[in-house]
C-alpha cells in the first residue's frame, strides 16, 4: 500500500487480524514513523522484536546523552528512568525512537553540523513533540551568515521529503491533523475535577502524577531563574505544559521529557531536570514492582497480542 495506507482504515486491510481493532480509524503517526514501523514489519512482524529494538534504542539514546552533555550521571538517569523500562521493554511504545531524532539533533547542533536542522525535521516527522525543541534550535541557527543560514534551511525543508511524498499520494495531513477520532482521555492532566478524563485509573495515581508534573515545572522555572535563558528551558516546560493541557495524554509521553532537557548547558539545573523526570514514572515504577495499575486492553486485543508476539 505504501504511503496510500493513510487512507485506508482497519477493516479495508481485511482479512488482516488488524481488522478487529479501531476497525474504522485512519492511520494517524507521521510519515518517519510509518516507515519505521514498515523496515521493522520486514524484518521480523513480532512484537517482541519492536520492544528489543526499542530497548536497544533506548541504550543508544544514553551513549548519545552522554556524548551531548560529557556527563555519566545524565546517561545513568536516562537508562535506569522506569518509564523507559516499563514502557520500552515492556509495552513496546516507539518513543525511544522519537528520542533517537532528538538527541541526534541536538549532537549535530552542538557539533556546529549544518544537518541537525535536518535531523530535528526527521524527528517532528515521528511524533510532532519534538517541535518544541524549534524555539532552540532557531536561537542556534547562524542568522549573521546567510551563505550557512540558507543551507540549515535547506537541510530542514529536505528532510520533509517522507511528508511531502506521503501528501503526493494520500490525503495525509488531513488524517494527521484531523483525525476522525480523539479520544478524550488524559490521566496526566492538570484537571483533577473532571474524572471523565481518567475512568480507568485510581484518584491516587492521577494526584502523585499532577504533583510531579507540578514539580517538574516549578523546576523548570528555577532553572529560568538561575541560568536566566528561558529559550534553553522553553523545551522541556512546552512539553509538560502542552502534555497535561490536551484532551488526550499517556504516561509513556514523559520518555521524551530527558530529551527536552538535553537543551540546557547549566550542568546543575539538566541533572535537577532529569531526577524530576524520573517523579513522572510513578505509575511505571508501581507497575514495575507491584504489578500493572489502571487501564487494562481488553481480552480481544490481549489475544491479537499473543497471536502477534512472536509472529505468524
Amino acid at each position: 500500500w505504501g504511503f496510500q495506507v493513510y487512507d485506508l482504515t482497519a477493516f479495508d486491510l481485511s482479512p488482516l487480524p488488524s481488522q478487529f481493532l479501531w476497525p474504522n480509524h485512519h492511520y494517524t503517526y507521521p510519515a518517519v514513523t510509518l516507515l519505521f514501523f514498515a523496515i521493522l514489519s520486514s524484518v521480523w512482524s513480532a512484537v517482541v522484536f519492536g520492544k528489543l529494538v526499542f530497548t536497544v534504542l533506548d541504550a543508544v539514546n544514553a551513549w548519545l546523552m552522554y556524548k551531548i552533555t560529557g556527563d555519566r550521571w545524565i546517561s545513568l538517569l536516562y537508562w535506569l528512568n522506569p518509564i523507559a523500562i516499563w514502557y520500552s521493554s515492556r509495552e513496546g511504545q516507539f518513543e525511544s525512537f522519537v528520542v533517537f531524532w532528538m538527541a541526534l539533533a541536538i549532537l549535530a547542533l552542538h557539533k556546529k553540523k549544518l544537518w541537525a536542522f535536518a535531523f530535528l525535521g526527521l524527528g517532528i516527522q515521528t511524533k510532532l513533540f519534538p517541535i518544541f525543541l524549534l524555539p532552540y534550535f532557531l536561537s542556534n541557527m547562524s542568522w549573521k551568515q546567510p551563505r550557512r543560514l540558507a543551507c540549515e534551511c535547506a537541510w530542514g525543508i529536505a528532510s520533509f521529503a517522507p511528508s511531502m511524498l506521503a501528501q503526493l499520494r494520500c490525503d495525509y495531513l488531513m488524517h494527521l491533523f484531523q483525525p476522525g477520532y480523539i479520544p478524550r482521555f488524559n490521566p496526566v492532566s492538570w484537571m483533577l475535577v473532571d474524572p471523565s478524563l481518567y475512568p480507568f485509573f485510581p484518584f491516587w495515581v492521577v494526584v502523585a502524577h499532577w504533583l510531579a508534573g507540578l514539580i517538574f515545572v516549578l523546576g523548570c522555572m528555577y532553572g529560568v531563574k538561575k541560568t536566566g535563558n528561558l529559550v534553553e528551558l522553553s523545551a522541556p516546560l512546552l512539553f509538560i505544559l502542552s502534555v497535561k493541557a490536551s484532551r488526550i495524554g499517556q504516561f509513556w509521553y514523559f520518555m521524551l521529557t530527558p530529551a527536552f532537557c538535553l537543551t540546557i548547558s547549566d550542568q546543575k539545573v539538566r541533572r535537577l531536570l532529569f531526577v524530576l523526570s524520573l517523579l513522572l514514572g510513578i505509575r511505571s515504577l508501581y507497575s514495575i514492582f507491584i504489578g500493572p495499575i489502571g487501564y487494562q486492553n481488553p481480552p480481544d486485543a490481549m489475544l491479537l497480542m499473543a497471536k502477534t508476539m512472536w509472529g505468524f
